[in-house]
């Protein structure tokens, strides 16, 4: 029974995001297809109560697959507009984390959502929705560039400002550079009412939640894992509340927003809903690999942006540019960057489409600005922005990313025809979900061409178990520059290395002298290698080079290692997740089944090679799976160096497509 009180506002809200790679992830999971049916479902219940309004986001590629897919949804959004029971709020088109991208992109992406709503329902959006409720203060004046006027946000923002629950009512003014926007503070998350009461319960607790005159109370559903049962509840909640005209009236936040003065001013802090006890960008220092990323993103929309600002007659140039900047865009979407349940940074399809997006991008930027068919560049520049010079080498089949401080590591190889980048893996984190005490984490970033000073007793199940016992210190030594030499066609980074192996008895000095080289027009590299023992006596140990790789969208059965440029060869062991010690072998290569190429290491030592699966235990579409990123590739070389003579090595890398000799 509610008691005779003032008339309580409730504004409804509901999001829903997929993601990015929308058509993959329906083909392959029911929580997507579900996701989609509960909207349509809310929507057509909607339509059966004339009384209850609500406001709705739906992501980009939501709107557009629903409009395609299903025409009767689109009509009956339409109708729900004109009798101004629903309003559409909008947001970034690809749900990007706004503060994670450059400011040239926001207010794009909000301009193209705003855009695509008009043209697919005819409807001009005045609210935004923030992906992920991820704050920083900058956002108000995007937004309000943007002709968005109002937002909503948690109410945790707002007692992190210093207000008290009790003030939380109706909404407040933030602004930027005197850009202002509406935030309505979220009090209450109607997922979590479904879970703990009935509908009835929940109406009786809303009202005697409220206080005041003009009492406004915002009630938000996230549609995470959406059931029918969910619409059932739903359904008897309209009917309770549509049966109380007099105590619960139902509004959209325009109408309030149109009718109602702000409660007064606010400043929010930078604030996130996912881990909020960190900033947000502690997923930067926790994932390298996701650094990485972002720092590709930032690189490409500084390409693309760059390319936008020139002056071209050309129609062509203006469609490439055009198209770039679209793929940019699609390559800023979230859920890549971060620990998901949606899998997120350890989905290696996520990362692929992410980096696909980017790589496409950058090379329609560089056919629309290059004259010649072949060309080489190389960039000296702080690309991860760790205070040290990486070493960018640029050429129309591929990019080479090599960091000195990391050990000469490559950081990204970028095959351009097939837009991958085949270092794309992530290394073993500890995570909060792990229960499990046997798992397996990595003591370093597991980049490419990896410098191992190793223990001769070296096995494969030490390999496997990650108890590699180094002779250095470290894995990953600064390495000094000696050379970088770019002349017309070919490239040559010349790096060096000094350092004892402190593993063995009186720390033996050794140098290294490390060049990697590459051409314009190749999709290759090699790796020289002089190793010099700088003491006084011999030393025995093993050099290994390691090489993670993975050249598929994660695990799949139609691609294998095989030995010998014979792709009838295959190694004893050549699934994707297998392991295998191979002894005095020359070369391995691996066949990528989803994009039909082969990639091969060679080397001109015969060498004894590990091989094993990185794999992770992480979240995918909600459920904790083991996931297979990448391989490891260690070949070994056990030397006996004496004093001051010289040991050489050769390393090389190759890509081809499928339909060039192999």
């Amino acid at each position: 029974m509610l008691k005779t009180r003032e008339k309580l506002s409730l504004i409804l809200g509901f999001h829903c995001h997929l993601p990015s790679d929308i058509q993959k992830a329906l083909n392959e999971n029911d929580l997507i297809k579900e996701k989609c049916n509960f909207v349509i479902e809310l929507t057509e219940l909607l339509s059966t109560f004339q009384n209850i309004k609500l406001s709705l986001h739906l992501s980009g590629n939501l709107i557009s697959y629903l409009d395609k897919k299903h025409s009767d949804f689109s009509g009956t959004i339409r109708e729900l507009l004109d009798r101004n029971q629903l309003e559409l709020l909008s947001g970034g088109i690809y749900e990007p984390m706004l503060p994670f991208i450059p400011k040239e992109d926001r207010q794009t992406q909000i301009s193209l959502m705003n855009r695509l709503i008009n043209h697919t329902y005819g409807y001009i959006p005045y609210g935004a929705w923030i992906t992920e409720y991820l704050w920083e203060s900058s956002i108000a004046f995007d937004l309000a560039k943007s002709r968005i006027q109002y937002t909503c946000l948690p109410k945790e923002y707002f007692k992190s400002a210093g207000f008290e629950e009790k003030e939380l009512s109706g909404y407040f003014i933030t602004e930027d550079e005197g850009c202002k926007i509406a935030v309505f503070p979220i009090l209450q998350n109607l997922d979590t009412f479904m879970e703990q009461y009935s509908p009835e319960e929940a109406v009786n607790h809303l009202y005697e939640d409220s206080s005041g005159n003009e009492s406004v109370i915002v009630l938000i559903c996230e549609i995470q894992k959406p059931d029918h049962s969910g619409i059932v509840w739903l359904k008897k909640f309209f009917e309770i509340l549509n049966s109380k005209p007099d105590f619960i009236e139902t509004k959209l936040f325009n109408n309030y927003y149109q009718n109602n003065k702000p409660k007064g001013r606010v400043y929010l802090p930078g604030k996130q809903k996912i881990q909020p006890r960190v900033k947000w960008n502690h997923f930067l220092l926790k994932y390298d690999e996701a650094n990485l990323l972002h720092k590709k993103m930032l690189r490409i929309s500084k390409k693309v942006n760059s390319a936008k600002e020139g002056k071209s007659r050309f129609k062509v140039i203006k469609d490439m540019i055009n198209q770039a900047y679209d793929l940019l865009l699609m390559g800023q979407c979230n859920d890549t960057y971060w620990d998901t349940m949606m899998g997120g940074i350890y989905s290696p399809a996520k990362r692929h489409n992410t980096y696909s997006n980017l790589i496409k991008a950058e090379n329609l930027i560089d056919s629309a600005s290059r004259q010649h068919s072949k060309w080489i560049q190389v960039f000296e520049i702080d690309y991860d922005c760790d205070g040290s010079d990486e070493i960018i080498i640029e050429t129309e089949t591929q990019n080479i990313y090599i960091s000195p401080l990391l050990g000469g590591t490559i950081l990204e190889h970028d095959y351009r025809p097939k837009n991958i980048n085949v270092t794309n893996i992530i290394s073993r984190k500890e995570e909060e979900y792990h229960q499990n005490g046997k798992l397996i984490y990595d003591q370093y970033t597991k980049l490419n061409a990896i410098d191992h000073f190793l223990e001769t007793s070296l096995d494969l199940d030490k390999c496997i178990s990650n108890q590699i016992n180094q002779l250095t210190r470290k894995t990953l030594n600064p390495y000094n520059i000696e050379k970088i030499k770019a002349k017309e066609e070919t490239c040559k980074i010349a790096l060096e290395l000094k350092t004892n192996l402190t593993g063995l008895i009186n720390a033996p000095e050794v140098e290294l002298k490390k060049q990697i080289s590459a051409r314009a027009g190749d999709s290759s590299f090699v790796i020289d290698y002089v190793l010099i023992n700088k003491s006084p006596e011999s030393i025995d140990f093993l050099f290994g080079v390691e090489f993670n790789l993975n050249p598929v969208r994660g695990y799949d059965e139609k691609s294998y290692f095989y030995l010998n440029n014979d792709k009838n060869d295959k190694t004893p062991n050549p699934g994707l997740n297998s392991s295998e010690y191979l002894k005095e072998i020359n070369q391995i290569s691996v066949y990528s089944g989803i994009y039909k190429l082969n990639l091969t290491l060679l080397w001109n030592k015969p060498c004894n090679l590990f091989r094993y699966p990185i794999e992770t235990l992480s979240y995918n579409y909600g459920k904790l799976e083991k996931i297979y990123q990448g391989s490891t590739i260690l070949p070994t070389w056990h030397l006996i160096l004496e004093p001051n003579i010289p040991w050489e090595l050769s390393i090389k890398q190759e890509i081809q497509s499928e339909t060039e000799e192999i």
